[in-house]
């Protein structure tokens, strides 16, 4: 296998066992991979409108109304008056959300650092030297 597919391949299996990682912590908390993804798309785009969760996803706007009405019901999200439209509401994670949040990320984290076990320091730093690099 030339070192380009290796690259590639390598990449990919780190992609399905952080996405393993993320589906063992998340039933703990009682929320699914869609649900956090959309807290944390919410989280980085406050005050944004239940279209734009919809393109982002790829999602028709009946998901995301479900979607949305699920993380209301669970208190991790609001849905407040538009100040220019009166077809659209803003959306926003509550301090509910923002926790719930973070002790998954924290779980998440935890569950990731195993990966680094097997490696030194100065393979740690090299390592840390060579992600930076990538245009992320």
């Amino acid at each position: 296998m030339n070192q380009d597919l290796l690259i590639t391949y390598k990449f990919r299996e780190i992609k399905n066992a952080l996405s393993s990682y993320l589906t063992q912590v998340l039933p703990h908390f009682h929320i699914s991979p869609i649900m956090m993804y959309a807290l944390e798309f919410l989280r980085k785009h406050p005050d944004c409108i239940a279209v734009d969760m919809a393109n982002e996803f790829g999602l028709t706007r009946g998901a995301i109304t479900q979607l949305l009405d699920k993380l209301e019901e669970q208190e991790l999200v609001i849905r407040k008056p538009h100040p220019t439209s009166r077809r659209s509401l803003l959306l926003q994670v509550t301090d509910k959300g923002n926790k719930l949040i973070n002790d998954i990320l924290e779980a998440y984290n935890n569950k990731i650092e195993q990966l680094f076990t097997p490696y030194t320091e100065d393979e740690l730093a090299q390592l840390k030297k060579l992600l930076e690099k990538l245009p992320l």
